[in-house]
């Protein structure tokens, strides 16, 4: 994801996926099956938290690279990678 020609076409593939009614509805189911809004804290389990806190991520990162310009993708991409 440092890239910056790969990130501005990934985002470009994101949005043409995303940015229409049928990508909306898809973004809305995946936020629910990814317990978007629920607390990842709602079980007991650890491995249910680990498993929530996973997909959450993923989702995350789609919603992440759809809403900022590639340079700061690259950007938080460089500083998650030297930490």
């Amino acid at each position: 994801m440092t890239d910056i020609e790969y990130v501005t076409g990934l985002k470009s593939n994101m949005h043409a996926c995303f940015d229409n009614p049928q990508g909306k509805e898809v973004l809305l189911f995946l936020e629910q099956i990814c317990h978007w809004t629920p607390s990842i804290l709602d079980s007991n389990e650890t491995n249910d938290i680990i498993a929530r806190d996973a997909s959450r991520k993923v989702l995350g990162t789609i919603k992440t690279i759809l809403s900022i310009n590639p340079e700061q993708i690259v950007a938080l991409a460089k500083q998650t990678e030297g930490e």
